[in-house]
C-alpha cells in the first residue's frame, strides 16, 4: 500500500521533501474535506467511558480500534495531530496545488520554446 509516517515523525533532514511535495497538498485537501469537517466536537465522558454529543459528520466520529498510545480521539483530531491535515488549511492547499500546476505548465512552455528536437 505504501509508507506514510505521521508528519511529526518525519526526520528534520527530510521535512523539506515533505514540504515541497505537491502530492502532500492534494492529499491534505482530500483528507481534510472528508475527515476534517465537524460542526461540534464531541466530548469524552469519563463516567460512561463514551463520547457525548457525537455529530453525524465523519470527522466527529470517535476512532475505532485505535492504538492504546493514541487514546480517546476523533477522526478529525487524528488527521490533524498525526498527519497535519487541518481543515482550515484547505484553501491554502488548493492555491498551492494550482500554483504547482501553473509552474509545471510554464516550465513545459519554456522547454518547448527553447528545445527544438527537429534540428539536423
Amino acid at each position: 500500500m505504501g509508507f506514510s509516517p505521521p508528519a511529526y515523525a518525519i526526520p528534520s533532514g527530510y521535512e523539506w521533501l515533505y514540504t515541497i511535495c505537491p502530492h502532500q497538498f492534494a492529499l491534505s485537501n482530500l483528507v481534510s474535506l472528508v475527515f476534517g469537517q465537524c460542526s461540534g466536537m464531541p466530548t469524552w465522558d469519563e463516567a460512561t467511558q463514551a463520547y457525548t454529543n457525537v455529530g453525524s459528520e465523519l470527522g466527529c466520529q470517535p476512532m475505532a480500534n485505535s492504538p492504546v498510545t493514541v487514546g480517546h480521539i476523533t477522526v478529525k483530531e487524528y488527521a490533524e495531530q498525526y498527519f497535519g491535515m487541518d481543515y482550515s488549511d484547505h484553501w491554502r492547499n488548493f492555491g498551492i496545488v494550482i500554483a504547482w500546476i501553473i509552474f509545471f505548465r510554464l516550465l513545459g512552455l519554456v522547454s518547448l520554446r527553447y528545445n527544438n528536437h527537429q534540428k539536423r
